[in-house]
């Protein structure tokens, strides 16, 4: 073989092993997210910012958890009234949900269907609004990258609503009673959702 051919062999060699070990352009699914800063330059998250839990009812206090997510360039304060609004609609969510273990307990099967637990859901929550008030607050600044590949960085804004377990039961309970007799619901479903209350509450800690 002659020292031609063996030089353009080795110099195939190293081509193909330096193309082998070129690093990939990050994409969205390989480049992290990234916190660029936070609110008065905290180190991490506040222990209230649980977003695996956005509702809970713990020590007598309703606490629902809104987020939103702004461009980088954005005012923070615009976001926060999004993120609290956010919290208190879900709120008629998290009743609803609740409200359907209370009609599996009570056996209120007969010509229900999520229409029920929809109505109540919305009817309480018009009346839990004049007892919610703003607790915590909380922003991060992240770097991220689109699905399109560009990096940009955006607001993550967290907020939380909070209001006493009594007014939270006594509106679910009114609403119910409102419905009771309609649309297949018992004329006593209101009392049975006030024997349920506490299975109610361990199942909104349990979210």
């Amino acid at each position: 073989m002659s020292k031609k051919i063996i030089n353009i062999m080795l110099f195939g060699v190293v081509f193909t092993s330096g193309c082998s070990s070129t690093p990939k352009s990050p994409t969205s699914e390989t480049q992290e997210d990234k916190v660029i800063s936070r609110i008065d330059d905290r180190s991490s998250r506040p222990d209230w910012l649980q977003e695996s839990k956005p509702f809970s009812i713990k020590d007598g206090i309703v606490t629902s958890l809104g987020v939103t997510t702004i461009p980088g360039d954005n005012r923070v304060e615009a976001a926060y009234r999004i993120a609290e609004n956010n919290a208190k609609s879900a709120i008629s969510g998290a009743i609803e949900q609740r409200l359907d273990f209370v009609f599996q307990q009570a056996e209120e099967n007969t010509g229900f269907d999520s229409t029920q637990s929809r109505y109540i859901g919305a009817e309480a929550s018009k009346v839990t609004n004049s007892s919610l008030r703003i607790q915590d607050r909380y922003w991060e600044k992240v770097a991220t990258t689109q699905d399109n590949g560009q990096r940009v960085t955006q607001y993550k804004v967290f907020a939380t609503v909070v209001m006493p377990e009594s007014d939270f039961k006594r509106a679910i309970i009114d609403a119910a009673r409102a419905r009771e007799g309609k649309g297949g619901l018992s004329a006593d479903f209101a009392k049975k959702v006030d024997a349920h209350w506490d299975q109610f509450v361990k199942d909104g800690e349990k979210q």
